[in-house]
């Protein structure tokens, strides 16, 4: 679908595992995190290096110049960056993931116009406003739309060049219904608006865009219901409704991880003040280390187990027979084993932090940043602790939440 230039690039890289590409730019990664923090975004030069070793197309199809993965093999590369600094791995974690969620009713001619630039990278911002801002309207203008509108959150955007827009977060002021839409809307037709001053994930660029009187032409138009499950692609992560959620998920635990590695490093060299022994010869320190590593490999365990099962419940591709949506058994688990991933992140870095001392709290020490980037992941809204409550009172009789049933809806062609 693509130029072959693009398909021949990927599956140059693709000859290397991606965690060995990103081991091999390891040190650019760290130097970019602590770039990002005070730039309060992913500098242009990082974000170029990432999207080289193909960081932000692995969600993609292979005729999409993409590789093609599943649920497990995208955590996992989302956590090892994230273990070298959270706001990277935040980065790679929403570029890849809406890369490759906008594609899912995108028509063929807008996804070969989209990804024929290797460096294309989608943004989104949906979240409430922050300040003044022209509203969230967006009305019929012949076969297109115009658009005025300001949403949070959209990470990444600094490095992007293109942003979507979920018809579902607008208003038609004709109907006072959302728009039965949805846009995409390239570079130099939304505005970043400079709202991220954050202490967790500091460096994600997550600001406001607005587009004022913006006019999104009908081949750059998506279907309302735009994030459907697919029926073009095969791959069941393109049916799977958690893969905006597993991918927060992963950040948390690649976060957890790091922090681990970082006070296990510490430890062997650090003797408290006032004590006469190092901490890696303390007792409570040896029981607080064990618990760690053993609250987390079960978080990750578990993430990885209900995942695999949720896709092998889609099964293959629908014109093969799979399953549009997953079937409720399959599909909780998944949900509730992201929250929980992301809640005992927190807690484990938050007791490794405490376990550090001073050290932990100093600006240039990484279980600073650790720390906060744990608890701003946990504070999202798709891994928050209010799962334990949405998906608990469904063991009682009541019916889940609307939003999990709007995410498994099938599409209605």
């Amino acid at each position: 679908m693509v130029k072959p230039e693009i398909i021949a690039r990927q599956k140059k890289i693709s000859q290397a595992p991606m965690l060995d590409r990103i081991a091999g730019i390891k040190e650019s990664l760290r130097a970019a995190g602590d770039e990002a923090q005070g730039l309060r975004h992913l500098p242009a030069w990082a974000s170029k290096e990432m999207a080289d070793i193909g960081l932000y197309r692995y969600a993609l199809p292979n005729e999409l110049g993409g590789e093609n993965l599943n649920a497990r093999q995208q955590i996992e590369i989302i956590e090892a960056v994230a273990a070298i600094d959270g706001s990277v791995g935040w980065c790679v974690q929403i570029s890849s993931e809406i890369n490759a969620l906008v594609i899912r009713q995108m028509s063929e001619a807008l996804a070969v116009e989209i990804f024929d630039d290797w460096y294309s990278l989608v943004c989104s911002g949906h979240g409430p406003a922050n300040g003044e801002n022209p509203g969230r309207e967006a009305t019929r203008d012949g076969d297109g739309w115009r658009i005025n509108y300001q949403g949070s959150f959209a990470s990444g955007c600094q490095n992007a060049n293109w942003n979507y827009l979920m018809g579902a977060m607008t208003v038609d002021p004709t109907t006072g219904q959302p728009a039965q839409a949805s846009f995409m809307v390239p570079v130099g037709e939304f505005e970043i608006v400079d709202t991220w001053d954050t202490a967790g994930m500091r460096g994600s660029g997550s600001h406001d865009v607005r587009m004022t009187d913006c006019y999104v032409p009908p081949e750059h138009l998506l279907p309302f219901q735009s994030l459907a499950p697919s029926r073009l692609w095969d791959n069941p992560t393109y049916r799977n409704p958690t893969h905006a959620i597993y991918n927060k998920s992963a950040v948390a635990l690649g976060v957890c991880r790091g922090a681990i590695d970082t006070f296990i490093e510490l430890a062997m060299k650090k003797t408290p003040w006032g004590m006469s022994s190092s901490l890696k010869d303390q007792p409570q320190i040896h029981y607080r280390i064990g618990e760690a590593q053993a609250k987390l490999m079960s978080a990750r365990a578990l993430v990885m187990e209900t995942q695999e099962a949720l896709e092998k419940n889609l099964g293959p591709g629908a014109s093969d027979g799979g399953r549009m949506s997953p079937e409720w058994e399959y599909y909780w688990p998944a949900i509730l084993a992201c929250a929980h991933s992301a809640q005992t992140c927190r807690e484990i870095v938050s007791t490794i932090n405490n376990a550090a001392g001073t050290t932990g709290s100093r600006m240039d020490s990484p279980l600073e940043r650790q720390l906060r980037d744990a608890h701003q992941a946990a504070n999202h809204a798709l891994i928050s602790y209010r799962h334990y409550e949405e998906i608990g009172r469904t063991f009682f009789g009541h019916e889940p939440d609307k939003r999990f049933i709007a995410l498994a809806r099938e599409y209605e062609s």
